[in-house]
């Protein structure tokens, strides 16, 4: 009788939605439901878990039960769940049981990166005020507290073991404490040295007496490498008597300090620092300023190449686009010859139609920067291009070309239409060879060439149909048009209808990506400002957007984010950019999480520190370098755990903010101020 119970009121609770009632029912039952039940409730993990927090009296149970329900692995969604109910999981972890506590430091282990700035301390605070109790080899509170960002201390290492000393095997998950908190891997007992199993047999011979021990160190002559005596420190620890291993704890510290990386090794404290540079008044790496600025351009004018060449790499790099223009000007001329990137080639906008038909410009460099821009960014120099490749000779000819083949072929199509019209069927050659969508005017052009004789040309233009419409397209059109027609009706005469704010939202989640960018847009226009917009409706339709498979869908719910939402969520966007399949859009979510401080994104900034794109690694390694001092925990953490033949990327870094002094955090690899106002940072593009 009581399992027909259950089984009604899960599937009340499947088929009728949420009851609190029925869910305290399902909770209080002393037998959990089967496997295959508690996955059909997954679904509901937020339900659970807002029922755990508003009732006390059954939170440690509905917690449980929600740990039931969703066991891991979980999804990011799920994590994101349990990361906003991180209040609720530490209420239940102060009282939980053994075996509920691993479950829960577990989730808050998986949910650490999810969780704001302002958030982890409170988590910190809550685990240090654990009591200890039992613990499993493999797992301490010492990964979590990392993982929150904290810095370990003396104390969280002996609450770590004295956790483990209650577990069933204490040996072993004490020593794994200490290979934790110390980054010492297992060792292989047959590649140690002679001198290490030697060093290894007198140090096991002293652990029981503290007068022998503090003997034996002092007589330790450092033969043996500081990896080697940490290694058997630590061995040897469990084994010690009780008055010895707070003095092998302080011998262990010495030797290697707690959270840093193994590199912070006693050998590498002795090793002398080269003496501080020289700094001479005409150093081009000074801090960016009026005077260096005028010093630049001074050398961007020089008679001399390699002046001109050295004063248009430094100023290229400057964020401002009122340094990089002269650059770019100075390239279009032929005076230096300098590798042109995306953030070089973006200065072209405040470039002019009239200069850039000027005589002393060079046309294959134009269409060479040209080419470097983002495709629907080089709408406004198709004419020009255009123009330029039909009277130029064969070199410059297919510099132009290869500018013009990058804008998207549909809409070079559609610019090459009076042309084409006209008979000039040179301009094919853009298009040959490339999908194009059918049109009429296409159309007409395949025929003609047909008529005049020119087969080649026209089995060379590859029309394509557009996509097929599906058998209910037609239904869904003449409702849709008999719904306008509704409201345009009831509209006054006259006066044009401006779509409902859910209609603008259904079609930016549903309609093209033309109507996508239209909708956002009158969504902004709509934004009464200057305090942000609260629709949590809005905020996940942005983060849904800043997926979306075209690069213009992203950036511009990227832009309509920053406009009407809180800076918050706005920085928490910008992470979504973090992982775009565009270098160019990474970077530019890198520039603008690191020149905002936002210390949440640490973590995936390092992570990228590893791209296989050389540009990004380079703008993130600049963006940590200049969060300074808040950079250098996930920095540590990440050389620590890196392989060998990858730890400098994160050691480099450390050594740049190193340099940088006490004011890293607000200065870049070369001394900048990164957060002067009135400089966007922020990614662009349509």
């Amino acid at each position: 009788m009581a399992d027909s119970a259950a089984e009604r009121d899960i599937r009340a609770l499947l088929d009728g939605g949420w009851s609190p009632s029925v869910a305290l029912r399902v909770v209080e039952r002393d037998a959990p439901p089967c496997p295959e039940r508690l996955n059909d409730l997954r679904p509901m993990l937020a339900d659970w878990l807002r029922l755990a927090g508003s009732r006390p009296a059954v939170r440690d149970r509905t917690v449980r039960f929600a740990l039931r329900v969703c066991p891991a692995p979980r999804t990011a969604g799920e994590l994101a769940v349990f990361a906003r109910s991180t209040p609720v999981l530490l209420d239940a972890l102060a009282g939980a049981r053994d075996e509920d506590r691993h479950d829960l430091l577990a989730v808050l282990e998986a949910v650490a990166p999810e969780l704001t700035a302002a958030g982890r301390p409170v988590v910190v605070a809550a685990i240090r005020a654990l009591r200890p109790a039992p613990a499993t080899p493999g797992r301490s509170t010492l990964t979590l507290l990392r993982g929150l960002g904290a810095v370990l201390v003396r104390t969280d290492l002996d609450r770590a073991l004295a956790s483990a000393r209650l577990g069933a095997d204490p040996r072993r998950a004490g020593t794994a404490v200490l290979r934790e908190a110390f980054a010492v891997p297992e060792p292989a007992t047959a590649g140690m040295s002679a001198e290490a199993r030697a060093w290894r047999s007198a140090l096991d011979a002293t652990v029981r007496d503290p007068g022998a021990l503090e003997e034996f160190r002092r007589r330790d002559d450092g033969t043996v490498g500081s990896r080697d005596r940490l290694n058997a420190l630590i061995e040897v620890h469990h084994g010690a008597a009780p008055d010895v291993r707070a003095a092998l704890l302080d011998w262990m510290t010495a030797l290697q300090p707690l959270d840093a990386p193994p590199w912070t090794i006693v050998e590498s404290a002795r090793t002398p620092t080269p003496p501080p540079r020289q700094v001479h008044v005409d150093d081009l790496d000074q801090p960016r300023s009026a005077a260096l600025h005028e010093r630049l351009l001074d050398m961007l004018e020089s008679t001399r190449p390699e002046r001109r060449e050295t004063a248009a790499l430094a100023l290229a790099r400057w964020p401002e686009p009122e340094a990089r223009l002269p650059v770019l000007r100075a390239f279009l001329r032929g005076r230096v010859g300098i590798p042109v990137g995306a953030d070089l080639a973006r200065a072209l906008d405040a470039v002019g139609e009239e200069e850039l038909r000027g005589d002393d410009i060079l046309r294959d460099r134009v269409a060479l920067v040209a080419s470097k821009l983002d495709p629907w960014a080089l709408e406004p120099l198709v004419p020009l291009l255009l123009e330029w490749w039909e009277q130029a000779p064969p070199t410059a000819g297919a510099v132009i070309g290869h500018a013009l083949r990058a804008y998207p072929v549909d809409a070079l199509a559609r610019a090459l239409g009076d042309r084409l019209d006209a008979g000039a069927w040179g301009f094919l050659d853009l298009l040959l060879g490339r999908g194009l969508l059918r049109t009429p005017a296409l159309t007409r052009t395949c025929r003609r060439l047909r008529a005049e004789g020119c087969d080649e040309l026209a089995d060379r233009l590859l029309l394509v149909d557009g996509p097929l419409r599906d058998p209910d397209a037609d239904p869904r059109d003449e409702a849709a048009s008999a719904a306008l027609r509704a409201r345009a009706a009831a509209a006054p005469a006259g006066a044009p209808r401006r779509r409902s704010r859910r209609e603008l939202l259904d079609l930016a989640r549903t309609g093209t990506p033309e109507q996508m960018g239209r909708a956002l847009t009158e969504l902004v226009e709509a934004h009464a400002g200057p305090a942000p917009d609260e629709d949590p409706g809005l905020r996940d339709l942005l983060a849904e957007l800043l997926t979306h498979p075209r690069v213009g869908v992203r950036l511009r719910a990227h832009r309509t984010s920053r406009t009407m939402l809180d800076r918050r969520t706005h920085l928490g966007h910008t992470m979504l950019l973090l992982d775009d399949p565009r270098p160019d859009v990474t970077r530019a979510a890198i520039r603008t999480l690191c020149h905002a401080g936002w210390e949440p994104a640490i973590p995936a900034v390092t992570a990228l520190l590893a791209h296989p794109h050389p540009v990004v690694r380079r703008t993130a390694a600049e963006g940590l370098a200049g969060m300074g001092e808040a950079a250098i925990p996930a920095l540590r953490r990440a050389a620590a755990h890196a392989r060998p033949d990858r730890r400098s990327l994160y050691t480099d870094v450390l050594d740049r903010i190193g340099r940088s002094g006490p004011y890293g955090n607000t200065r870049d690899p070369s001394g900048s101020d990164m957060r002067r106002p009135g400089i966007d940072r922020s990614p662009r593009g349509d």
